[in-house]
């Protein structure tokens, strides 16, 4: 049976692969045999993936809830540029976490031109010049131009610094996608440091993220768009910013009803 990719193209269904996802999402046999026989018997032709991830999503949650946000981790990154978030002060706040200092949009003098870093980390006395690439629909990878030009701009800048000071420069390109694999060898033939989604091996971008429960908001299956707007206009971007709001607080700060007050500091307290 066909069904509607992201990018507008169609495929076949893999069951498989289906499968497969759940378990990479960390779900136990029970629930992959359980989750892949619901999903495939409510399959329709040409359904999109972004509606079989929904009825994915309100099976797992039933099962677990953080099994349920790791599953829609990747689509919940997609959703923070519509939501009114910015993905550089995401990723900035996820490296802060990780012991880095950072400065978002900093402007920084190359040999021929100056140029605006989507992110200027330090941390162990090297600068990290972070480029971002920010998809907020399925179906596309970060390809080796995107790399190319990157490094370009590295070498302009660190041209034109390299006689002032000690510090070490590194490349980066950070990306809520997967890495194309041309991308990739050139990255690692230019020591291009990358983060994507399932890449690296050990450190990506999803691994960073679950491993100190750095989840956004917009992960929260009980957070209409109304919820994402509010929490975006008070700068609430991680789950575990809500800690801070009792239900009370909850209800007369945002106007939420009792009952997804209470739903959304059930799912915040599952996930941090």
């Amino acid at each position: 049976m066909d069904i509607l990719k992201g990018s507008g193209e169609t495929e076949t269904f893999d069951r498989d692969k289906f499968c497969r996802s759940l378990r990479l999402a960390g779900a136990p046999d029970r629930v992959v045999r359980k989750v892949c026989v619901l999903v495939e018997q409510e399959l329709r032709p040409n359904a999109s993936t972004e509606q079989i991830e929904k009825k994915t999503v309100r099976y797992l949650a039933k099962e677990d809830l953080l099994l349920a946000a790791r599953y829609r981790l990747r689509s919940a990154i997609m959703e923070l540029g519509p939501a009114g978030f910015f993905f550089e002060e995401y990723v900035a706040a996820i490296l802060r976490e990780y012991g880095y200092k950072t400065q978002v949009g900093t402007i920084m003098k190359g040999h021929c031109l100056s140029h605006e870093i989507d992110i200027l980390a330090e941390k162990e006395n090297v600068h990290h010049i972070i480029e971002l690439k920010y998809h907020n629909r399925r179906g596309f990878k970060t390809d080796v131009q995107v790399a190319m030009y990157s490094y370009a701009r590295f070498l302009d800048i660190t041209a034109a610094h390299k006689k002032f000071e000690e510090k070490k420069h590194v490349a980066w390109v950070v990306t809520n996608t997967k890495f194309t694999k041309s991308a990739i060898t050139y990255a690692t033939c230019m020591n291009i440091q990358l983060l994507g989604w399932q890449y690296p091996k050990s450190g990506s971008l999803e691994q960073l993220i679950e491993g100190k429960s750095l989840y956004p908001v917009t992960v929260l299956s009980s957070a209409n768009r109304f919820v994402k707007e509010q929490f975006a206009k008070q700068n609430l971007m991680f789950v575990r910013d809500l800690l801070q709001y009792s239900l009370s607080d909850l209800q007369k700060k945002f106007g939420f009803h009792p009952s997804l007050a209470n739903r959304l500091l059930q799912e915040t307290y599952t996930l941090v």
